[in-house]
C-alpha cells in the first residue's frame, strides 16, 4: 500500500498543499534544479533577507498565459507572491493570485523547484532562495465563464498573452509556459 506525501495533498490532480520542498527533491515527476553561485558581501546579505517565491503560470482555454504588472513601475510577469519560512507555497500561490488578479484558480501541476544558494565569497557561508513553479487554470462556471474573486484586484495591470514580451520579467520556470 502506497501512502501519499503529507506536504502534497492532490484532490482530482490538484496540487493542494506544498510545504516541505526537500521530500520534492527525488519525484520523478517535478523538475529539481540546484545553482550555486559564489557573491559578494553586499549582494550575499541583499540575498539572505529574501523570501522564497511561488511562481504561478496560469493559462486559459486558448493556451494564453496569465502576466501582470503589480505596480506601475514593475515589469509583466507570472503572479510571483513571496512565501515565508513554514508558509504553504500552493496557499501562498492561491491567495495571491486570487487578490492581486481577481481570478479563481485550480494549481493543476507542480512544474518544478528552482533552489538558487549563494555563497559568501571567501566563506563557507550561504543562503538558499526559492522559486516553485506552478501550472494553473482559472476557475470557470456553469456556463464557461473565468471566475473572478475580487471586483477590484489589486494588481495594476493583468492580461493574457500568447507570446513572452520581450519587456516581461523572468522568473525561473517562466519559459515553460511558453514553449
Amino acid at each position: 500500500m502506497t501512502s501519499k506525501p503529507t506536504d502534497e495533498t492532490t484532490t482530482s490532480s490538484a496540487v493542494e498543499s506544498v510545504t516541505d520542498l526537500e521530500r520534492l527533491r527525488d519525484r520523478p515527476d517535478v523538475q529539481f534544479h540546484d545553482e550555486t553561485e559564489c557573491v559578494d558581501s553586499e549582494l550575499f546579505e541583499t540575498l539572505e533577507g529574501l523570501d522564497d517565491m511561488a511562481v504561478v503560470g496560469v493559462t486559459n482555454g486558448d493556451g494564453d498565459v496569465l502576466l501582470m504588472r503589480v505596480t506601475e513601475e514593475c515589469a509583466r510577469k507570472l503572479p510571483t507572491p513571496e512565501v515565508g519560512p513554514g508558509e504553504d507555497y500552493a496557499a501562498a500561490a492561491r491567495n495571491w493570485v486570487e487578490s492581486q488578479a481577481g481570478l479563481a484558480i485550480t494549481l493543476d501541476s507542480l512544474e518544478g523547484v528552482w533552489c538558487h544558494e549563494a555563497r559568501l565569497e571567501g566563506t563557507e557561508r550561504t543562503t538558499t532562495r526559492a522559486f516553485v513553479v506552478f501550472g494553473a487554470t482559472p476557475g470557470v462556471d456553469e456556463d464557461g465563464v473565468v471566475e473572478t474573486t475580487a471586483e477590484h484586484p489589486e494588481a495594476h495591470a493583468v492580461g493574457w498573452f500568447a507570446e513572452l514580451p520581450d519587456d516581461a520579467a523572468v522568473a525561473p520556470g517562466t519559459r515553460l509556459f511558453f514553449e
